[in-house]
């Protein structure tokens, strides 16, 4: 069965505006879970819904909550994220981390007390589009295979 990517997209953003994520939030979330079904990353994308929305009935994902800056010096910068979304605070912190790169010549941000951000690649590309190189990682337990691994 084949659902249009549009179609798709808006069932996301939809359930999550229903659960109270503000409508910008939501269509950045949409599009993460989506892009990823479609970019075959099936471990992290519309298939997590049912997930995300669990936890956001039980008041593990607070959907009001946006990262705030925690500290920050040069090319630095440490955000708390608030139990915020994890992918829509994961994109946050990216763009800071670009604006950093492209003042300093490189750019760092860590972001604590956030939820699962989904594909890490999601955010490596972010910083590809803006011209910039991405490292991204997490000090999440191993419980998985790196995507394509055993």
């Amino acid at each position: 069965m084949r659902i249009p990517y549009e179609e798709m997209k808006n069932r996301l953003k939809g359930i999550l505006t229903a659960k109270g994520v503000n409508g910008d939030l939501a269509e950045q979330a949409a599009v993460i879970l989506t892009d990823n079904t479609c970019d075959g990353v099936a471990s992290h994308g519309i298939n997590r819904m049912h997930r995300i929305v669990d936890y956001i009935d039980k008041g593990y994902i607070r959907v009001h909550k946006q990262p705030e800056l925690i500290s920050a010096s040069g090319a630095l910068a440490v955000y708390d994220g608030r139990l915020g979304l994890g992918m829509t605070n994961a994109a946050y912190c990216m763009d800071r981390a670009i604006a950093l790169a492209q003042k300093n010549g490189i750019g760092c941000v860590a972001i604590r007390n956030t939820n699962h951000w989904m594909r890490g690649a999601t955010y490596g590309l972010q910083a590809a589009r803006a011209g910039c190189i991405g490292v991204c990682f997490t000090n999440t337990l191993p419980n998985m295979p790196a995507w394509g691994g055993r």
